[in-house]
């Protein structure tokens, strides 16, 4: 009898480790882009969705919900963030430096900025020329319409300095944008814009238009009405919950399983995915139809790697048999090094102040722009080499060259925005926060193990272009020069962060590329490392977001945007997660 209940046992455990319950979409990570795809392929009831997700539901979180300021940074270092941190950085005094996203329903969503910025639309362009046909800012924009549901500023927020232009917002969509009340109704934003006009700036009346050029106020991934964050989960799966045919499985999808053990008919199949359990044990799902990677920039290359999906030389390393060579798995990673300042002033803010300036190459480099065009051009060669060399020739010199081209045409050509400064304040300090748009410089991300699902090797590779580090230092001192123009700048009455005596107003270069490497953070804008390019480019996914070498993988994510854009990743990530929905459903 013993013996008995020992077997019966010891089924029901193998059972549970093994259960298989079948679906005919699943959906790795219930962030941004996951959300809206389980939101739009469960409209369908005659198919089952499940989202297999690791992060719990954070709706009633103050830390998320909470609309004032910069209260989003108090989730940072919480359970809702991964806490990830990179590999030491050559670039930043080799530091290794702490890089924060979303673990939760609703993603990094849950813990932005909330800034909803599109980019320029040469930009967007630009992804057709990478061998991804139909990809453009003409075919994305409609997506960007069908997404809103933008509440107009009100008269008192107009006075507050909002601004807008109704032909570029829509107003039926499911994520609700706008401006917060918490606007500062001050005088700040006019003496701000004063001063930036002072300085060649213009005013930017809707930073959405396609032109982010000048100076603005950005409206914001919020329910204004309720004063409440419009994250991912809110706008796209809340209402929706309730679905008989959607579910949310927590969970940490580890690998894909395959229905074919070879590549000699040309294609892998994905039969489904596998997760690791809250208790730890591993489960397997199956998927009728198709298996999509929505885990983010840091973790849908992973999942790929696990499942012997990338570069054979990252894959043996950790004894993982090579099902599909892709060698641009986990490679392209592009961020962009953030870096403040800080002044003390006269003037008390009591509201939010939420400005933005973006600068193009003629503005950073006036006279000099058509010798720095042909200097630079001249070193592509180089740069694609190190860039290369850096990543362990992962990607080949060649392919990157190629790509630098057409970034370089951008800035030099197409005269996209290459620099943001946020202009803000709170009480009566006053600051900016700055970066370079387009860098150069651009890492990886991979695994460290076979089994190791939740820490990843990020390295961005931050600065390790020359070109990135004096562009990061120009948009610096025209950041530092903001606050010394009138009208603003009869109000500052000390340099705070960094100090005098570290960042005078007349500081060497020297002394701002010492400060920028010493200080700088993660603008948490990672994207590229599953790019959507030809393969012969070294990409991971085709213009219909499908992994080269299967027929039912596709990844949805910001991992796929091929280049980086002079805006906020939200708006981008939600227009494309509603194109790639169609052209699941249209399959």
């Amino acid at each position: 009898m013993e013996l008995v209940s020992f077997l019966v046992l010891l089924v029901f455990s193998i059972q549970a480790r093994c259960e298989s319950s079948d679906y005919t979409y699943i959906i790795a990570g219930a962030g941004t882009c996951g959300l809206v795809l389980a939101n739009r392929l469960s409209e369908d009831p005659n198919v089952s969705v499940v989202v297999i997700e690791p992060g719990d539901d954070v709706r009633n979180n103050p830390n998320v919900t909470d609309v004032s300021g910069f209260s989003f940074i108090r989730s940072f270092g919480t359970e809702i963030d991964w806490q990830y941190i990179t590999s030491p950085q050559p670039g930043a005094d080799n530091r290794s430096i702490p890089f924060h996203a979303g673990k939760a329903i609703g993603g990094t969503s849950t813990i932005n900025g909330m800034t909803y910025i599109r980019g320029d639309k040469a930009e967007f362009d630009a992804w057709e020329s990478l061998g991804n046909d139909g990809w453009n800012w003409d075919t994305l924009y409609p997506y960007f319409k069908r997404v809103e549901q933008f509440s107009p500023p009100t008269a008192a927020q107009q006075a507050a300095g909002a601004t807008f232009n109704p032909e570029y917002h829509g107003e039926g969509g499911l994520l609700k944008t706008g401006f917060p009340f918490q606007l500062d109704n001050g005088s700040l934003h006019e003496l701000v814009q004063q001063a930036w006009e002072n300085l060649g700036y213009p005013l930017n009346v809707d930073v959405n238009s396609g032109e982010t050029r000048g100076f603005g106020i950005w409206p914001q991934t919020l329910d204004r009405d309720a004063s409440i964050r419009e994250d991912a989960a809110r706008a796209y799966y809340y209402p929706v919950e309730q679905r008989p045919n959607l579910k949310i499985i927590k969970g940490t999808v580890t690998k894909l399983t395959w229905t074919n053990s070879s590549t000699d008919f040309g294609v892998l199949s994905a039969g489904g995915a596998e997760y690791r359990a809250p208790d730890g044990q591993s489960v397997t799902v199956t998927a009728s139809k198709e298996v999509i990677l929505s885990s983010g920039s840091l973790r849908s290359p992973l999942i790929l790697e696990r499942s012997g999906v990338g570069n054979p030389s990252v894959l043996g390393k950790y004894g993982i048999e090579t099902k599909i060579s892709l060698d641009g798995v986990g490679e392209h990673l592009q961020e962009q090094p953030n870096t403040s300042l800080g002044y003390s002033s006269r003037i008390n803010v009591t509201g939010f102040a939420p400005y933005v300036t973006f600068a193009t190459a003629r503005d950073i480099f006036g006279n000099q722009t058509s010798a720095v065009a042909a200097e630079t051009r001249a070193q592509l060669s180089q740069w694609a080499r190190k860039v290369s060399d850096a990543n362990n020739g992962t990607v080949s010199a060649g392919q990157l060259e190629k790509i630098f081209h057409i970034q370089h045409d951008l800035i030099f050509k197409r005269n996209v925005t290459i620099a943001e400064t946020l202009s803000s304040s709170s009480s009566n300090f006053v600051g900016s926060a700055f970066w370079l748009l387009l860098p150069f410089s651009w890492g990886s991300v991979h695994i460290k193990s076979a089994e190791e699902a939740d820490d990843p090797a990020i390295d961005p590779k931050y600065l390790l272009i020359d070109f990135d580090l004096a562009v990061q230092s120009r948009i610096g001192r025209i950041s530092q020069e903001l606050w010394y123009t009138n009208p603003v700048g009869d109000l500052i009455t000390g340099n705070v962060t960094p100090g005098e005596a570290v960042l005078p107003r007349n500081a060497t270069d020297a002394q701002w590329e010492a400060f920028i490497a010493s200080t700088l953070v993660p603008n948490h804008h990672p994207i590229g490392s599953a790019a959507m390019m030809s393969r012969e480019l070294g990409g991971v996914v085709d213009s219909r977001l499908k992994v080269y070498g299967t027929s039912n993988v596709r990844v949805v994510d910001a991992s796929v945007l091929p280049l980086q854009i002079s805006g906020h990743l939200t708006a981008t990530l939600y227009a494309v997660a509603e194109r790639a929905a169609e052209f699941i459903k249209n399959s």
